[in-house]
């Protein structure tokens, strides 16, 4: 979202304050474009030394990074002191305007919050305007760590005594976020260390197996994965030493005892019966619903007419009177109460032939309940002991001491609770295990399905195809090797595997327009999708974008086409088109080294890669 008060009276307010050079941190790459669009209106330009000086500048870099001589927002730069950096810009033009920063010579700098981090380019004042920002997901709150890192942008060492992070008014922020951000601890680091299936098989060449497992446990990954654990013990010595205060009972394990008697319990008295037969809670309520009897349901209270058995699955039913005189057919399993009234029934008239509910009483209205009847109390146990019937309570008393032990009624009571702790210790107890050897479970799960599909021999030794394959150090690489492997990247020429790559390495799913992709182009990268597919049990598949691969096709392709000719063939920001190139060429570089083993294949990747480096790309390393 853009600031609640305008570009150019935000910096003409911070000019008139002495709080220049500031960095605006905006939401979006667009934000950051048009507030440098919004300069080019009414602003007043800058006096021609300080015009002097930002051209100098700018043409000293000129000879290091020769695409920014012509960059389309050089002479606003240099007309307004002002400029955007975000992901979307060149990596030369962004080094160029930070160094600008570097020398005081831009009133402000419009960025995106991928500025904060890991960049040294402070300045005097900082400006927040937003608490949340848009990444891959949608909009969410800025992190404390991120607030943080904007925030420490203000203030340049040497320069100023004390920088400024100010925070501008708007009916979106999140003020009372922003404040816990600027005065909380950060978010706990998070190792982002992943085991990958080349650095098995690199390992696996450099040192024994056993000293592996030493290496990872050395880690800092493990070592988070070692603090949860510690935690999750705590809280196992705080259950263990609950299930040790329990009093001790006649039964070793009282608590597996119990739960199996329960479940015996619960199975006898569900079992299926001969006919006429009832569970336990049902068959405690039958002498009581004699007609006339006054029951309460979960919602209404009915009085009892009848009680008889479904044909077929023999359900106990009772046939009972609503107070407005209808009649209704309920299980006796949904009686919740037994009233201690009865009520005089109505006279009653002969039913139809082949009425389920027999005869019925005359529509009359009943004479309203007292308000307070007193309830009868059902003779229930509520752990299941006295509602067992002889035979029932026979069965179980020859293997289950617990119908006559003196400890079953605690062993009612505590159950519930020293079982849940019980489970909980158990399930924390397998977490804790994983945790303190999860990186070397990975290992050995990527090891196992490395031997499965031949790079390794059941002796963790590399194969002739483990031998090259280590050398591809690239994600997805099992993707990559089993191409190579398959032999599917023969006979391409180099625009072709140029396409092909940059399908794989491209993690970025911004929308745009490309130029339209080959024939043949588009057969490789469907086969690459089958590939892909058939190792997604292994393997996360990227994300494959044919369109994209059409820009490297096509600088590959014709060798003659210049960066601004690709740039206007495509909607993509410079900067992910840099990117995207960039990756290519790492790609490519992983298969440069198989010259040993593939030499075709190695060639036609120096060829391209020879291509590809040209205008921009032979700018940076």
């Amino acid at each position: 979202m853009p600031p609640s008060i305008h570009p150019i009276d935000l910096i003409r307010t911070l000019k008139s304050k002495h709080l220049t050079p500031a960095i605006v941190f905006l939401t979006s790459r667009r934000s950051c474009d048009n507030a440098v669009e919004a300069f080019t209106h009414r602003s007043p330009i800058l006096p021609p030394k300080r015009q002097e000086t930002i051209a100098r500048l700018i043409e000293g870099w000129t000879e290091t990074y020769p695409s920014i001589q012509s960059h389309p927002l050089r002479e606003r730069v240099i007309t307004y002191g002002v400029a955007a950096h975000h992901a979307g810009h060149l990596p030369s033009w962004k080094i160029v305007i930070e160094e600008l920063m570097r020398e005081g010579v831009l009133d402000a700098v419009f960025a995106t919050t991928t500025l904060a981090a890991g960049v040294d380019f402070p300045a005097r004042t900082v400006i927040i305007t937003q608490s949340n920002v848009r990444k891959s997901q949608g909009f969410v709150d800025l992190t404390v760590g991120e607030v943080q890192q904007i925030a420490g942008r203000a203030g340049r060492r040497g320069k100023d005594q004390v920088g400024f992070a100010i925070i501008t008014p708007s009916p979106y922020i999140d003020l009372i976020g922003l404040t816990k951000g600027l005065t909380g601890r950060p978010e706990p680091l998070k190792s982002q260390f992943e085991i990958s299936y080349s650095m098995v098989l690199n390992l696996l060449k450099a040192y024994a197996l056993d000293h592996i497992q030493t290496i990872l446990d050395k880690s800092f990954a493990q070592f988070q994965l070692n603090v949860k654990a510690e935690r999750l013990q705590t809280t196992m010595d705080d259950l263990e030493a609950s299930l040790s205060g329990y009093t001790a009972r006649p039964c070793t394990d009282w608590i597996t005892q119990w739960h199996q008697f329960q479940q015996s319990v619960l199975t006898t008295t569900t079992r299926r019966r001969p006919h006429g037969a009832s569970p336990s809670e049902v068959a405690a309520r039958m002498p009581y619903l004699t007609p006339g009897r006054v029951v309460a349901l979960s919602k209404r209270k009915v009085v009892v007419l009848r009680v008889y058995h479904t044909r077929g699955r023999n359900l106990p039913m009772v046939t009972a009177m609503r107070f407005d005189g209808t009649v209704a057919q309920y299980p006796i399993s949904a009686i919740k109460k037994v009233i201690d009234a009865t009520v005089e029934l109505p006279s009653r008239e002969p039913a139809p032939d082949g009425q389920p509910g027999g005869a019925h009483p005359k529509r009359q209205k009943l004479e309203p309940l007292a308000s307070n009847i007193p309830e009868i109390t059902l003779d229930l146990n509520p752990h299941l002991i006295d509602s067992l019937t002889p035979t029932m309570f026979q069965t179980l008393s020859e293997h289950f001491p617990c119908p006559t032990c003196p400890a079953q009624e605690q062993c009612g009571q505590e159950f519930a609770v020293a079982a849940e702790s019980r489970i909980q210790l158990h399930e924390h107890l397998g977490v804790t295990e994983q945790l303190q050897t999860g990186l070397w479970r990975t290992f050995q799960k990527r090891m196992n399905i490395l031997q499965s599909l031949g790079y390794l021999t059941n002796e963790c030794r590399l194969t002739a195809v483990g031998e090259w394959a280590r050398y591809i150090r690239i994600s997805p690489s099992l993707l990559v090797t089993e191409l190579i492997r398959t032999d599917a990247l023969d006979d391409m020429s180099p625009d072709i595997l140029a396409g092909v790559m940059a399908s794989i390495s491209f993690d970025d799913d911004r929308p745009a327009a490309f130029p339209r992709t080959s024939l043949e182009l588009s057969s490789r990268i469907s086969h690459v999708r089958q590939l892909a597919h058939s190792l997604e049990a292994y393997e996360s598949p990227p994300l494959l974008r044919a369109d994209v691969a059409a820009l490297p096709e096509r600088w590959v392709g014709v060798p003659t086409t210049t960066w601004a000719e690709l740039c206007r063939s495509t909607s993509m920001a410079e900067g992910d088109m840099y990117r995207l190139l960039a990756r290519n060429l790492e790609y490519l570089s992983q298969i440069r080294l198989l010259a040993a083993t593939h030499p075709t294949l190695a060639a036609v990747a120096a060829e391209a890669i020879r291509i590809m480096r040209r205008e921009v790309l032979e700018e940076l390393p």
